[in-house]
């Protein structure tokens, strides 16, 4: 990072007048404070924010054109692609990622893998089977190119090229082995689950959902409605509608209290799904609605093919 980006935090700190260590805290060493400030050190995106907000400025303020294009294009980038990651928009996301380069080429890899992935589910819902598996595939590669990849995306990339080319006992090994290394056993279970259902091998799935009944989720509110949306596909399946739809509402209420889009549409459909075999029209309507929203807003919708099988 330039020079002038160090003189700027140093003279904010300084007219905050606030000290070295009390604005490292516990994220980074005063030594690492230090040569930012004389611009011998550049600071990773996190650490960029971090300062942001201790400093209590905008992050765009560092990035100001006081810095060389060349420095803060990335910065700016990124943020943008994080945007619109959260936002759904993942085409957008991967052409913001395209500018991004060193020093944050580890932390664009790993979200390239991610938006990849998305994509690649958006495809498989579409029908454009190759397409889904090639991206699935890049989203593998991408993130074991970075060291902010984790395990539960090469699990689920497996698990899409699992649905797009019926290889599902091979894809099924080699997921497994993605999660060999120290994982949740929650976490794996609910794929297991997952899986299963995607091959139509329900009582497979209820076994596995069975064993998550003590709750030791790995993500808290998000994972414990994605096990919910399991469970209610489970019982739709032995055509239990009160049942799942019961537990559609709690996987609604789990979501609501945790930025979680990848499923949502999947739930409204069956949602839906269950309150016509209910004779509710009007609710059924309403799910239609929601669901529909969802969807001309470019949210992914995790495997809505699969709810449709089991009407």
């Amino acid at each position: 990072m330039s020079e002038m980006l160090g003189k700027k935090i140093r003279a904010l700190r300084l007219q905050k007048k606030m000290t070295q260590k009390e604005v490292v805290g516990d994220f980074i060493t005063r030594n690492m404070l230090s040569q930012i400030e004389s611009g011998t050190a550049t600071p990773s995106m996190r650490t960029l924010e971090y300062l942001a907000r201790v400093l209590d400025v905008p992050m765009f303020y560092l990035m100001e054109d006081e810095q060389p294009e060349d420095q803060t294009m990335p910065i700016a980038m990124l943020q943008k692609a994080k945007r619109a990651f959260r936002d759904g928009d993942y085409d957008a996301c991967l052409a913001s990622l395209q500018r991004v380069k060193e020093p944050f080429l580890e932390e664009a890899n790993a979200l390239r893998a991610k938006a990849s992935l998305e994509k690649a589910r958006i495809l498989l819902r579409q029908g454009e089977f190759e397409q889904a598996k090639q991206l699935a595939e890049e989203a593998m590669q991408l993130n074991d190119q970075s060291i902010y990849g984790a395990r539960s995306v090469k699990a689920d990339a497996y698990l899409c090229m699992d649905e797009a080319t019926n290889e599902g006992w091979d894809y099924y090994m080699q997921y497994r082995s993605a999660l060999e290394t120290p994982y949740s056993n929650a976490h794996v279970s609910m794929i297991n689950a997952e899986m299963f259902l995607n091959q139509g091998k329900v009582e497979q799935a209820r076994i596995m959902l069975d064993a998550l009944s003590g709750g030791d989720y790995d993500h808290c509110m998000l994972d414990a409605g994605r096990v919910r949306l399991l469970q209610a596909r489970v019982a739709m399946a032995k055509e239990q509608w009160e049942e799942a739809l019961s537990l559609c509402h709690e996987a609604e209420e789990l979501w609501e209290q945790a930025p979680h889009h990848a499923q949502r549409a999947l739930l409204y459909q069956c949602m839906e799904q269950c309150a016509m075999k209910l004779d509710d029209y009007k609710s059924a309507h309403h799910y239609a609605s929601m669901r529909i929203s969802l969807l001309t807003k470019g949210l992914p919708s995790d495997g809505s093919h699969e709810a449709e099988k089991q009407e």
